[in-house]
């Protein structure tokens, strides 16, 4: 009998110990080792990579605004990756907030933009750069951040132009705010993953409840702005003919400016060209080299296919058999408009030699066919736009004119041709 009672004691005590380690609650004089206040920890999984949290791979900084019911700044924090400390490089990583920084017993909204370098490095580079509005902590609707673009217009057009002296910095908004209910359980949540539906709206739906001597457990998911678009010309009928410095390649849109929830704003129009733009030269045994480099550093920039230059001279034996012009722009947030289609982003070839635009493409809706490589995933038009953020067209000379255009997922092995688009 007392050998049962010895096991029914410690079963009870065991269970006893094991509530105190997970509930809080049950502590009633030492709550030191009880979490309180807010935790953010923060997400990138609205991407292409099988929706793949990739946070940890390529954000380097991260600048959160909190505020009030009211709309008012309440709590602000920046961290960045040094060289000796990678704190956001480490999976899972959270952001604290006490409750003598933010007060419990109010309702806060969160708002967090990240780059892939610290904010202040970033504006130390040369090139277009990306910057706060000059109150950001005014109210909550007052963040918006907005791309260099020149102050003066491009001669004979309504465009400013954006430097493409280097690649631009990777931003990354806020698209939602998934929070936990306040606990005293002491145990801490799974990391939310983003869900349907892709709106901070209602704004209400997103405000983090703080509760005292609680926890609360919230999670930022992030969204990419910055797209990159690799283009390549051919021409069917004469292959060795193309030179990248041939032609003026631009884009042209109105999303230079995005607001608090990370809508564009359509202030000004302005003008992307590569920030890299290069010639290769396929040989008849296969080797593809660098013929010449026009603007940048394509190797710097991990373009495809480079390998070694070297002048052919009166050599027979390799020949040329095709040239291919090269170019690669980044831009800001890409929007489709299914209803007026003067409002999307334009792709704009330009022959400088015959004066003529040669080609004039929608580029959101023709970059926006990607989504059918992932038709496991339904995407919609929008919704890939914005996971993706590295493109890459090929375009088909004919006649004098583009008569194909070839839209490429190089992750999936995929393309998709159109041949003979009038393209408006």
């Amino acid at each position: 009998m007392n050998y049962i009672k010895s096991h029914i004691l410690a079963l009870t005590v065991l269970l006893l110990s094991g509530m105190a380690a997970t509930s809080c609650s049950m502590v009633e004089e030492d709550r030191a080792d009880c979490p309180t206040g807010l935790f953010i920890r923060f997400i990138y999984d609205y991407n292409t990579y099988k929706s793949a949290d990739i946070f940890k791979d390529q954000v380097n900084h991260v600048q959160v605004y909190i505020f009030d019911e009211k709309g008012q700044l309440a709590a602000q924090r920046s961290v960045s990756n040094t060289t000796t400390d990678v704190p956001l490089s480490r999976y899972g990583y959270t952001m604290h907030f006490t409750p003598e920084e933010l007060p419990t017993g109010h309702s806060y909204r969160i708002q967090a933009v990240a780059m892939q370098r610290d904010w202040n490095d970033a504006l130390s580079t040369i090139g277009a750069k990306y910057r706060h509005s000059a109150s950001p902590t005014d109210h909550s609707e007052s963040l918006t951040v907005s791309l260099d673009h020149d102050n003066n217009l491009i001669a004979g057009t309504q465009q400013y132009a954006v430097s493409n002296a280097a690649p631009l910095d990777t931003l990354w908004h806020t698209l939602k705010v998934i929070a936990h209910d306040p606990t005293d359980t002491g145990i801490v949540p799974d990391m939310d993953r983003t869900r349907k539906p892709y709106s901070i709206y209602p704004i209400e739906d997103q405000m983090v409840k703080l509760e005292k001597e609680k926890a609360t457990y919230a999670t930022v998911s992030l969204i990419r702005d910055t797209k990159q678009l690799s283009l390549t010309l051919h021409h069917v009928d004469d292959p060795t003919t193309v030179n990248a410095a041939d032609y003026e390649v631009r884009i042209v849109d109105n999303n230079a400016h995005v607001a608090h929830d990370n809508t564009v704003l359509t202030h000004d129009s302005v003008r992307y060209t590569p920030y890299a733009s290069w010639t290769t030269r396929q040989l008849d045994n296969g080797k593809v080299e660098i013929e010449q480099v026009h603007v940048g550093n394509p190797g710097q920039y991990h373009a495809p296919g480079i390998a070694e230059t070297r002048d052919l001279g009166e050599e027979t034996s390799p020949k040329v058999t095709e040239r291919i012009a090269h170019y690669n722009i980044m831009f800001n947030r890409l929007m489709l408009d299914d209803q007026d289609v003067k409002n999307n982003a334009s792709l704009e070839i330009y022959n400088k030699t015959t004066g003529e635009t040669v080609g004039t493409f929608n580029l959101p809706h023709y970059l926006s066919v990607g989504r059918q490589a992932y038709d496991i995933w339904n995407y919609g038009h929008q919704e890939y736009l914005d996971r993706e953020h590295d493109y890459k067209l090929n375009l088909f000379l004919k006649g004098g004119k583009w008569y194909e255009i070839e839209v490429e997922i190089h992750v999936l092995s995929w393309a998709r041709r159109f041949q003979r688009i009038e393209f408006k």
